[in-house]
This record gives C-alpha cells, structure tokens and sequence, in this order.
C-alpha cells in the first residue's frame, strides 16, 4: 500500500474507475498537507457520497461551506443528502448504470463525444451513468453537471442542430456514457418534441454522427436559416 504513489493524478484516476475505496484513501493522505484544499475535499466528499457513507459526505462538504461559503458543488451535494432518503441514494448509486439507460432508438438517440472537455479534476467528478444538464449558450450546447460546473461541449454541427431543436420545445436527457483523459462521452436520448417539429427527428439514423453540409441540413428537413426567419416573424 505504502508503495502506491500520492497524487492528485492518482486520485482522479481512481475516481474515473470507480474505485471510491482507493478514492477515499489517495484524497485523505493529500489531505494532510493541504487540508483546506477545497478541490481535495470535494473530490474526498464524492468518492464518500458514491460508497453510501452519507454522514461521512455531508461532514466533508460542510468543511467545503466553511472555507467557501458560496462553493456550488458542496452545497448541491448537501442539499442531496438533506433532501433524499439515504435508502434512495444506495439505490440511485446501485443502479446508475441500469442497462435500459443506454439503449439506442434511430433518430430518437445519439452517442456523442463532446469537446473542449475540462480538466480532468472536474470530469473526475461525474461517474458513468450520471445525468447531467445541457444548455445552449451562443453558438454552442454545453454540458454541466448537477452544480453548474462546465463539464465539456457538443460538436459544432450537431450543437448548431440541438440548438434549433430546444428554441423550439424539444427536451433531451445527457447521461455519462464514459470518461477518459480528457474525454467526455455523452448518451443523449430526446425526451419530447416541440411543435413546430414534432414529426422531425432529433438524430441522423446512421451509426455515426456524420457533420452536416448546408444541403444535408435542408434535404433531412432540419431547421435551417429560412426556418429561423419564419420562426422570427411568427414571433
């Protein structure tokens, strides 16, 4: 044990492969010479949130608030732990990669490996099977996590399609797929469809997801520049 090196490298590696037992140990040894280390402590408090010591967690992310009052991560994991059952937080952890999750519907789903991902000391704190949030921003879809934390972005060509999609009512669901040295992988499933479109779907029907050509996007029906204009005049 002694021989396994101490790092924060090493931390984030067991965190990526789920290995919160040896989390917990790298994190805490780190700890004792940095213990106001705020990246360390809410990398010690997930790892303790992830193997079902809740008490353990909350009293980790209360050391977070204590030297940063305003730090978002910490304060919506106490919420978590404040707000639901401990029996239903072992259960959420137990089947966080429920098989069903990550089952493919043509057109309705798409595997995406994002972009621009961030350091991995932030991708190390989402696991495989987290949901996480997508947001448009300008001309980009960003991925966040459950603290608003920027996590990683979708392509180009296929934020410019998500981004026509959500302006008008459509809903997605993003989960972990996986993790890699900084790498993020996405299993985006579309939840509903807004009017406007509701016979169009999400994804291309292909495999993979192949950048559209301006001519792609107006022979698949997408959204294109015309449509936008509509849509500004029906407003």
């Amino acid at each position: 044990m002694n021989d396994v090196i101490v790092s924060d490298q090493a931390a984030i590696n067991a965190a990526l492969a789920q290995d919160w037992k040896e989390a917990i140990r790298i994190n805490t040894a780190l700890l004792k010479t940095d213990k106001n280390n705020i990246s360390l402590l809410n990398r010690l408090g997930f790892a303790y949130l992830q193997s079902g010591q809740f008490t353990l967690a909350k009293k980790t992310f209360q050391r977070v608030i204590k030297i940063d009052e305003y730090n978002q991560i910490a304060i919506k994991n106490i919420k978590k732990l404040g707000s639901v059952r401990q029996k239903d937080l072992i259960k959420a952890n137990k089947t966080h990669l429920a098989p069903l999750s990550f089952l493919e519907e043509p057109g309705k789903t798409k595997i995406v490996e994002c972009v621009n991902a961030a350091p991995m000391a932030v991708l190390a704190t989402v696991s495989p099977g987290e949901e996480v949030e997508l947001k448009a921003r300008n001309h980009v879809v960003e991925a966040r996590n459950a603290a608003n934390t920027y996590l990683a972005a979708l392509p180009d060509d296929l934020s410019f399609r998500l981004i026509k999609f959500l302006a008008v009512g459509n809903t997605y669901q993003a989960l972990v797929k996986s993790i890699g040295k900084n790498t993020l992988t996405l299993f985006i499933r579309e939840i509903g469809r807004g009017k406007r479109f509701e016979n169009q779907p999400s994804f291309s029907t292909t495999a993979l997801y192949v950048p559209f050509t301006r001519n792609e996007r107006e022979d698949d029906g997408t959204p294109t520049e015309t449509d936008d204009k509509e849509t500004e005049n029906e407003e």
